[in-house]
């Protein structure tokens, strides 16, 4: 058994020789971001072309970052903006090589005077009711924004996607009527300096990275000593066993001819 052990170790290494012989390099790919480089870059739901607001979270900040998760077709990459996950189209986007130290930007408002103003689930008054903001409520985290219903008369089609942390109601993710806003926080451009080329340093950590050539001979030196001493294991104990079984049998073929020589003895008397 142990003599089958030594052959499949000795195999395994004779393959990793092989292997390193072809090394090439390889890279473990990390967290991957896309720059956004078009401009009213459209956060979608679905992968489809379709500007309906149902099929749109907001608009994205153009400097800012996606976080790549999958080629979804030919026209739409899978993303990831803060914890929302959609799809923005190739053409808007950039792919960089290294990680944004700040990839998304978020604005803040406050609630005009008007009286607890709705959240709803899609930029229209048609759609769910998720709950109300109070009336003085400040610092509303907005994401971004979407052209909706016009709810008032004389009013725009802004809506802006938000987040609010209600003690009654718990969190609220929805949108709120533009108009019913006031003090957006200021849109400030990411001038952030990232790799727009790869490298070994920044297409992810290396994973079989490629070896100089002193560093291959020694390794594979190596690997072929070690392969050639469990081959020379496998086969020692061998010639170790038939050697002791030549001993064992003239040992017994000594062993018998003692009487013999023992009864020439006696005649001799």
């Amino acid at each position: 058994m142990r003599k089958y052990l030594y052959i499949f170790i000795a195999l395994i290494f004779i393959f990793q020789i092989n292997y390193f012989c072809n090394l090439s390099p390889t890279f473990a790919q990390g967290e991957v971001y896309y720059r956004i480089t078009g401009q009213e870059v459209t956060l979608y739901r679905t992968p489809v072309l379709d500007e309906d607001y149902s099929n749109i979270y907001f608009t994205l900040p153009t400097s800012y970052f996606v976080k790549f998760i999958a080629e979804e077709n030919e026209n739409f990459l899978k993303v990831q903006y803060i914890d929302f996950v959609g799809y923005v189209l190739k053409t808007d986007v950039t792919q960089v090589y290294s990680t944004p130290v700040t990839p998304y930007f978020t604005q803040t408002f406050t609630v005009f005077g008007t009286a607890n103003p709705v959240v709803w689930s899609q930029p229209s008054t048609q759609s769910t009711y998720l709950g109300n903001i109070p009336f003085n409520a400040e610092s509303v985290t907005c994401f971004g924004a979407i052209n909706g219903e016009i709810a008032l008369e004389n009013g725009g089609s802004t809506w802006y996607f938000c987040r609010y942390t209600s003690f009654e109601q718990g969190i609220l993710t929805g949108y709120v009527y533009a108009n019913l806003t006031t003090n957006l926080s200021e849109f400030v451009e990411n001038t952030e300096i990232v790799e727009t080329e790869p490298s070994q340093e920044t297409s992810g950590e290396i994973f079989a990275p490629e070896l100089q050539n002193g560093t291959s001979i020694i390794l594979i030196v190596g690997l072929c000593i070690f392969a050639l001493i469990l081959l020379v294991l496998v086969f020692k104990p061998e010639r170790r066993r038939k050697k002791a079984e030549a001993k064992r049998q003239i040992t017994t073929l000594n062993r018998l001819a003692i009487p013999d020589k023992n009864k020439h003895d006696e005649l001799d008397f």
